[in-house]
């Protein structure tokens, strides 16, 4: 009988820790080849990136060493700035700048800059290769090595020449226009004073005629002449609302402390025989101060003043409420709440439709007729004129048969 091997085989497959498991470690050659790999990786991202540099045409991007050397050059440098790479590599980058900045040191202090704080930046007046200028935006930044030491900076240069011509062209035009304002305000003050010494004549001769009783003047001549004088009126005041026009345009006069109680008690005066004739008031106390040109504070609230008893409900004696205190508000562009003057003038007058809250502030523009309610049409226009001078806007809010209020929002 055959003795049972069975175990014997067991045992021999049993023993595990005999087995040797496989290395994970890379042998020599096999590490070498990765790190071989690595390298030859870097390299190609770099090649592509110097790559992407070299095409780049609208923007001269150059490397300088730690002297301000330049060390590379792309397409964008070659035709910003004129040179080809043979000709600039070598060079101090202040070639790029004009004869007075070089003499001020100005690339100097760039790189100083970029050196101590990482970056400057600064727009002005480069030299090209062929001796023209153009205006550059340029940014300086320093590179580091791993310890943290300068080993260069990267130059970009933009050509904004043209950005610069349009914003030249502009100031231009907008200091030509200025200058036409100006000429068109003296002529209009110039005009406007020079028609009020024949209009005083007009308006003399015209009552000397009316008053002479021994002229035996027909009715229809006396309507006539009548008509004559309401018309020289007319335009007496169309040309004194005009000289008043032409002076709040003027914003070269200084500002100064203005007390509104004390402007409001001298417009109550100055209005005093309406007042007296339509029963009615004028309603202010503890009014501040503000810093404002002080004939414009005035003729500003005796305009509105002035408007609130002209349009004020027939057998309702009117009533004027100025009132003037520092709010917050939250200013939109902002976010943050900003403090402001709000002086308001409301009143209990016939109103207007809100439809025409900002038309009334034009030139010569009416809601009523002339046969209605007598002016010229300039008043709140002038109004918004002084507002806008004090850096201020206006607003009128109102309906029909319940009065009217201004808002004048002005800097606290």
């Amino acid at each position: 009988m055959e003795p049972d091997r069975s175990k014997e085989k067991i045992a021999a497959m049993s023993p595990i820790e005999n087995i040797t498991p496989p290395s994970l470690e890379f042998s020599e050659p096999v590490a070498q080849d990765y790190e071989h790999a690595k390298q030859l990786e870097v390299q190609s991202t770099e090649r592509r990136y110097q790559k992407m540099i070299d095409e780049v045409e609208d923007y001269a991007i150059i490397m300088l060493d730690v002297n301000g050397i330049v060390q590379n050059w792309n397409k964008g440098a070659q035709k910003i700035k004129g040179y080809c790479e043979e000709e600039i590599l070598g060079k101090h980058f202040s070639v790029f700048y004009p004869k007075e900045d070089q003499q001020r040191g100005l690339p100097e202090r760039l790189i100083g800059q970029a050196a101590t704080q990482g970056k400057a930046i600064h727009e002005g007046w480069r030299v090209r290769k062929d001796g023209t200028s153009f205006w550059g935006s340029v940014v300086i930044t320093a590179m580091h090595d791993n310890d943290g030491s300068i080993i260069g900076f990267s130059k970009v240069t933009r050509d904004l020449t043209e950005r610069k011509m349009a914003e030249q062209q502009i100031l231009k035009y907008t200091q030509q226009l200025e200058s036409q304002n100006k000429e068109l305000q003296k002529f209009a003050f110039a005009a406007a004073h020079d028609m009020k010494e024949p209009l005083r004549k007009i308006q003399l001769y015209n009552s000397m005629v009316l008053e002479a009783e021994d002229l035996m003047l027909s009715t229809r001549q006396k309507d006539y002449l009548l008509r004559s004088a309401d018309a020289a009126k007319r335009m007496q005041g169309l040309i004194d609302d005009m000289l008043s026009f032409t002076k709040v345009s003027e914003q070269s006069i200084a500002f100064e402390n203005v007390n509104l109680q004390d402007v409001v008690e001298e417009l109550t005066t100055f209005f005093a025989d309406t007042l007296e004739e339509t029963g009615g008031k004028i309603v202010a106390s503890n009014l501040p101060g503000i810093y404002g040109i002080p004939f414009q504070v005035r003729q500003l609230l005796e305009n509105l003043i002035g408007n609130s008893l002209k349009y004020h409900r027939k057998g309702v004696p009117p009533e004027i409420v100025v009132t003037a205190g520092v709010e917050s508000i939250l200013n939109p562009s902002t976010g943050r709440q900003d403090s402001i003057l709000l002086l308001t003038v409301a009143d209990n007058g016939i109103g207007f439709d809100q439809h025409y809250a900002m038309k009334i502030f034009e030139m010569f523009e009416r809601l009523h007729t002339r046969d209605e309610y007598p002016g010229t049409g300039i008043g709140l226009a002038i109004c918004r004129k002084i507002v806008e001078n004090h850096r201020g806007t206006i607003q009128a809010i109102s309906k029909p048969g319940e009065g009217a209020v201004f808002n004048i929002y002005l800097p606290a």
